[in-house]
């Protein structure tokens, strides 16, 4: 996206991705590396500028 919109873009593409971390077997710590809904609504509102 960035490569053929770049010029159209307002903002840098943000990724959303699992936290720098080890990846775990456990449910609960796998459920709070990996992406969630809140992590990716914060992060459409920081590239909109919706702080």
């Amino acid at each position: 996206l960035q490569r053929y919109a770049f010029d159209y873009l307002d903002a840098p593409v943000m990724r959303v991705m699992q936290t720098d971390t080890p990846f775990a077997f456990s449910p609960t710590l796998i459920d709070a590396a990996l992406p969630n809904v809140d992590r990716v609504v914060a992060a459409v509102k920081s590239v909109l500028y919706r702080n």
